[in-house]
């Protein structure tokens, strides 16, 4: 899998959990929420 473009805004978070920094672009916010999606894709592939 190709290392997500926004990946510089995210961090780890006091309850060990990836978040995405306050001031991330927009585009890096949907790409946050796409990439952490756990919901089965047209494929019935789901990520984590």
């Amino acid at each position: 899998m190709e290392e997500p473009k926004g990946i510089d805004y995210w961090y780890i978070g006091e309850n060990e959990k990836w978040c995405i920094k306050d001031d991330a672009p927009e585009w890096a916010k949907e790409e946050f929420e796409e990439y952490f999606n756990d919901e089965p894709d047209e494929n019935g592939i789901a990520r984590i």
